[in-house]
């Protein structure tokens, strides 16, 4: 009882991040935001009704002020500024209690989108209309470079065991290994976004990937955008704006076109997430099991939920539990999934966390929650990979698949 209570004074006597131990607010000032940030301290004074900040030798602060996860702006009087505001030639928005507010705001008959990635500025070419955001895409490629629909979901091997895909380009074969490094690349700095990895505008009726679902390489923009999010992010505010991450099915068609492509504009594998264990197994890339008939998981399975979901095996652990990696809510991560049984402290979370930790920090302070439940091990259905052969688009000289969830992220990352 005594050791409880020491505990509970230690935590009301510690001071909140954001505050000094007399009191007063700590954080940042700047003028504006191409300027350095200074180090400032201070109180909020009430001045019939507004609020003004004055720092500790008594003068009241202008510009942008940071307070732990807070930012406010602040007028030339000192008052913080609510609603949407112009500064410096862009629109922002601020809560009534002056804080800064990002993603979808209506304004009146029209909704905008205020941007995270450019300091939460309003982004004038989004402007959803009946609900559909109209969002400007990035520089469009050369026209021979843009991905067309996918209607050819009945890809096939030629007679002489080439694969070609839905543009006619044949792809070059790969090894698990290297599909399973590049499902790791954007793992750590990509967030969830509905729709992310579609065309925008596809609905994910049109089987079409948007342009960097069938370019090479990390998109510098997911990067961007993850260190901008907060850790209450919610993808809600931000669907359909696609090239800011991938959803589940855009991380797989971008992984596998990442595998099977060494340069960009080629055809796309984005499609249903519910889809994709079906379609690839019947394009003869490996064999497909429905959901509940079977048990095992092998590194490389790709893993379809009929409800929408879709996610990668990474390995198996001794106690059933499964490593994983997805995008899911909120972004691209390793998880790990109960027993059977429902075994929370599961082996796969306890590997899936501690490598989180090692390897991607940045992301595991936002975002720690590393678990999935059970519906993971017994609700999908699998495709998996023919190895080697003729007729296949993966071989497996390195074993991986009789690697277990351990063996297979040490060779992947090394030791955790």
């Amino acid at each position: 009882m005594m050791a409880l209570l020491l505990v509970f004074l230690c935590i009301c006597m510690c001071p909140v991040a954001a505050y000094a131990e007399n009191g007063e607010i700590q954080g940042t000032i700047q003028r504006t935001l191409k300027r350095e940030p200074l180090p400032v301290r201070g109180r909020w004074r009430r001045v019939r009704k507004r609020y003004r900040f004055v720092s500790s030798d008594g003068r009241p602060q202008r510009g942008w002020l940071k307070t732990g996860t807070r930012i406010y702006y602040l007028d030339q009087g000192g008052f913080r500024v609510t609603g949407q505001v112009r500064i410096g030639g862009k629109y922002y928005f601020f809560r009534k209690n002056g804080v800064q507010r990002f993603g979808y705001i209506k304004i009146g008959k029209a909704t905008y989108f205020f941007d995270p990635a450019g300091h939460g500025a309003r982004d004038l070419s989004i402007v959803v209309v009946r609900g559909v955001p109209n969002t400007a895409p990035m520089a469009e490629p050369p026209e021979d470079l843009v991905t067309v629909r996918n209607t050819a979901l009945n890809l096939q091997f030629d007679e002489s065991g080439a694969f070609y895909d839905n543009k006619g380009y044949q792809i070059q074969k790969a090894t698990l290994r290297s599909f399973l490094t590049t499902a790791l690349l954007p793992v750590g700095k990509t967030m969830y976004i509905w729709g992310g990895g579609w065309e925008s505008g596809a609905e994910k009726k049109s089987h079409k990937g948007s342009i960097e679902a069938t370019t090479i390489g990390v998109s510098p923009r997911w990067e961007q955008f993850f260190r901008k999010s907060p850790r209450s992010y919610n993808y809600k505010n931000f669907r359909y704006l696609s090239h800011l991450g991938l959803d589940c099915s855009g991380y797989v068609g971008w992984v596998l076109y990442n595998t099977f492509n060494s340069v960009s504009g080629h055809g796309d594998y984005v499609m249903l997430a519910q889809n994709m264990a079906r379609t690839y197994a019947g394009w003869g890339w490996g064999t497909y099991s429905p959901a509940g008939s079977f048990r095992d998981f092998r590194p490389g399975d790709i893993m379809s939920l009929r409800g929408g979901h879709v996610y990668i095996v990474l390995g198996q652990c001794s106690d059933g539990s499964v490593v994983l990696v997805h995008s899911s809510p909120k972004g691209v991560m390793i998880t790990g999934t109960v027993t059977r049984r429902g075994k929370k402290n599961s082996q796969a979370v306890k590997l899936a966390a501690r490598y989180m930790k090692k390897y991607f920090p940045r992301w595991y302070r936002k975002y720690p929650d590393s678990s999935r439940g059970t519906s993971y091990l017994t609700d999908y259905s699998r495709m998996r990979w023919t190895l080697g052969g003729k007729r296949s688009v993966l071989s497996d000289p390195d074993g991986l698949a009789g690697m277990n969830a351990g063996q297979v992220l040490r060779l992947l990352l090394g030791a955790a």
